[in-house]
């Protein structure tokens, strides 16, 4: 398996982990009741709980981007040094994005995910190269 596939299987590692971390944060602020309740009533988690299932989701929102442009690169031949270094910018920046994100200060965070959407463009690099 080459390399950029490997930062793919570990950014999949990190969204387990990441929705390990909400589900823990949701049960100690929402209670078992809720959590185990078919959850007719909406309820949303605030403070540090809500900003670990925001980081959660936000990963859930670029991570299909990331998966794609490593899709187009590898059934178009392409996949090189642009691509590895692409792919593991990505991972990086989106596990510095959950500390960033639930402890950072003030525009930490910003910073990440625009590393992590520059990521994306890094990978798709061997395409036009």
């Amino acid at each position: 398996m080459t390399l950029d596939l490997w930062a793919l299987v570990a950014t999949l590692g990190l969204a387990m982990v990441q929705v390990g971390m909400q589900s823990i944060a949701t049960l100690r602020q929402l209670g078992p009741g809720w959590v185990l309740s078919p959850r007719d009533e909406t309820k949303a988690v605030t403070g540090l709980s809500g900003r670990i299932v925001r980081a959660h989701h936000n990963l859930l929102d670029i991570f299909p981007q990331f998966a794609a442009a490593l899709f187009v690169v590898h059934m178009a031949g392409v996949n090189g040094q642009y691509t590895i270094i692409g792919a593991w910018l990505f991972f990086v920046a989106r596990v510095i994005y959950v500390p960033a994100y639930i402890f950072g200060p003030t525009g930490l965070r910003p910073l990440c995910w625009t590393a992590g959407q520059m990521a994306i463009l890094v990978i798709l690099w061997d395409i036009v190269r």
